[in-house]
């Protein structure tokens, strides 16, 4: 598969959530922000932190990031995606240090936490999905039996050499085609 329209979409994808969340803000913001934002400790424990806040803020906070995490997950190998679950948490880190020394914008724990959540989401969709799809091929994959490969009858008879064929395939539980497949 070539992946470099989806790295396009990812890099247009990225440069989207940094505008919104880094470039100057149309609205604004009066600070909830402890001092030193993700960095200090305290702000990770504040009753400010976790208390204030919106439904739709932490709502948007968690729906901007599923595409972060599902795009990584389909970017990297199959076999590497659990480094997708670190790409969201760096991409979101980066962000929110970036805000911390913005007047307009606020460095805050709740964002990092929601914002890591929404690409772990992303991350889990595109596994889900994955294991959909091969299931589907797997199922729908049929195999001649093992026994007439073999030129055996179930019992362990030898088959004629002209009815080998005529065996009817079974279904695959593990087979060779859906690991090409997924």
């Amino acid at each position: 598969m070539d992946r470099r329209p989806l790295g396009l979409v990812a890099v247009a994808y990225a440069a989207l959530v940094l505008w919104a969340t880094v470039g100057p803000a149309p609205w604004s913001t009066t600070g909830n922000q402890v001092d030193g934002g993700i960095l200090n400790v305290d702000a990770w424990t504040a009753q400010v932190t976790w208390g204030t806040g919106y439904l739709s803020e932490i709502a948007f906070n968690v729906a901007l990031f599923i595409p972060v995490g599902a795009l990584a997950a389909l970017l990297l190998p199959r076999r590497a995606w659990p480094f997708a679950f670190l790409v969201g948490l760096a991409f979101t880190t980066v962000i929110e240090l970036i805000q911390l020394p913005e007047p307009d914008r606020i460095s805050d724990p709740r964002d990092l936490v929601m914002n890591t959540a929404g690409a772990v989401l992303g991350v889990l969709i595109v596994q889900a999905a994955r294991m959909v799809r091969r299931a589907g091929a797997v199922a729908a994959s049929a195999v001649v039996a093992p026994s007439a490969t073999l030129g055996l009858e179930p019992t362990g008879e030898p088959v004629p050499a002209d009815s080998a064929h005529d065996h009817e395939p079974v279904l695959a539980t593990m087979g060779s085609s859906a690991d090409r497949i997924a």
